[in-house]
């Protein structure tokens, strides 16, 4: 029998690690499989499915009850595992890890991080031009899990030593980065989301507190808001403050005129700045704090580069015509929403249209606030997000319940139809918010992915006016 081997029988097998995966969508000939859950029945489910699919070998755990010559079943699993990932990436855990996490602004932060750091660091999160996960069929997650990631590094070039996560709460609560230790990491804001997984906020918020222990991250930074200030508790105040007070670490001085004014640990800083968004100053902030505080940069270069920096695609992307503005942004929570809403308004002193959806499959509590921020603006149009197996129609009554009736808002299920629409009320007085889908090149509806990019989308039905 192959059960209750040891990490020894193990040492002895012959393995080609190029040919190891992690799941049943990557198998072929003769592919390794490597798997394990807590879930008897799907774990020997997919066992017997990669072995269905000609699978030269299967090493899992004693958790599982699957009796086949190819299959060994190790009481040591996990040493197992990770002597693979460091068969596959010898070098992984020595990279500097820098974590961001928090409701909105994680891949602003992430992105600007990158730019502000420069070409030896790689960025893992929602934006994923590089397509680096092309090695895997499974689906693209916010934070990869660990081995799609240790596989991510591998092929990476070996210049690169830095490597910056989104971490979402579903990641840290399934301790997907188990193993990862973080130099150091950053926490955004807090507004309802995932309410679908996670009990209630305070659970939501303990969620993402894990991420700054001692244990898994080094130093960690914070928003100074009534959340940040609650994650710096539960870390009895071992955080670095970014905020508007001179109590703050980093000080947020002013911004105007494209010219940001702050100050760090002291030191004042007055720089050209071109990003847009709200609560973009802070996103910047807190990536030039995680670079600055990481102890691993040179300030002047630091400094330098702030001038250079741009939006991520789909962050509050600016789309400009000739008589007004459309933007394209990610917003899809209610906080969000209300936000690029207020700021854009303040900004462009006009009038605003705001298109959006909202996701299916996910949660459907916060659909109704979704609608109850967009009363914000002049003209409101519900469309499809990405409704998934959920009735479209339904998810757009779910957001329509939320708005007062003598609003001016309308439903238009289909996303192209609903743009051609909006794009024909625009004029000098008015400014055109697409929000939900920001960098996203499809759309899931039913069983279908549709391609669908925004951005392309209008710039199609403009060029067709």
């Amino acid at each position: 029998m192959n059960n209750n081997l040891t990490f020894e029988h193990y040492i002895e097998l012959n393995i080609d690690y190029s040919k190891v995966v992690n799941s049943t969508l990557d198998i072929e000939k003769d592919s390794i499989l490597c798997i394990e859950l807590d879930n008897v029945e799907k774990l020997d489910n997919l066992i017997l499915e990669g072995l269905n699919k000609g699978t030269k070998l299967v090493l899992t755990s004693s958790n599982s009850t699957i009796e086949n010559e190819n299959v060994y079943r190790y009481k040591n699993y996990e040493k197992v595992f990770y002597d693979i990932l460091k068969k596959i990436c010898p070098d992984y855990k020595t990279k500097n890890y820098f974590g961001i996490t928090g409701t909105n602004g994680k891949t602003t932060t992430g992105y600007l991080l990158k730019q502000l750091i420069g070409s030896t660091s790689a960025f893992v999160g929602t934006v994923d031009e590089e397509n680096y996960f092309n090695f895997t069929k499974e689906e693209h997650l916010t934070t990869p899990k660990l081995f799609n990631l240790v596989k991510l590094i591998s092929n990476l070039n070996s210049d690169i030593d830095s490597i910056i996560l989104e971490v979402s709460s579903h990641a840290i609560k399934q301790e997907r980065l188990k193993d990862i230790n973080f130099i150091i990491s950053g926490f955004t804001n807090l507004s309802q989301d995932h309410l679908d997984y996670h009990t209630n906020m305070d659970e939501y918020l303990m969620t993402k507190s894990e991420l700054f222990n001692k244990e898994i991250s080094n130093k960690f930074l914070f928003v100074d808001t009534e959340y940040g200030q609650q994650i710096n508790l539960r870390q009895n105040y071992r955080g670095i403050s970014i905020g508007n007070s001179s109590s703050n670490d980093i000080e947020f001085l002013s911004y105007q005129n494209e010219i940001i004014s702050f100050k760090i640990d002291g030191i004042k800083i007055q720089e050209n700045l071109l990003i847009t968004g709200p609560e973009s100053v802070y996103n910047f902030l807190l990536a030039f704090g995680l670079a600055y505080y990481s102890q691993l940069y040179d300030f002047e270069i630091l400094k330098n580069n702030i001038k250079t920096l741009k939006n991520p695609p789909g962050r509050y992307q600016v789309l400009d015509t000739n008589e007004n503005s459309i933007i394209v942004d990610y917003s899809h929570t209610p906080d969000a929403i209300e936000k690029v809403i207020r700021y854009t308004r303040d900004l462009y002193q006009n009038e605003i249209i705001v298109l959006f959806g909202a996701g299916g499959n996910r949660d459907k509590s916060k659909r109704s606030l979704m609608g109850q921020a967009s009363q914000l603006a002049n003209k409101i149009i519900i469309t499809n997000d990405n409704p998934r197996s959920e009735n479209p129609m339904e998810i757009a009554k779910d957001i329509l319940a939320g708005i007062d009736l003598q609003k001016d808002a309308k439903i238009i299920l289909d996303r192209r139809d609903a743009l051609e629409e909006a794009i024909s009320f625009l004029n000098e007085k008015t400014t055109l918010l697409v929000l939900g889908k920001g960098h996203e090149k499809n759309q899931e509806i039913g069983d279908r992915i549709l391609d669908f990019d925004d951005v392309v989308v209008i710039k199609d039905i403009l060029g067709n006016k």
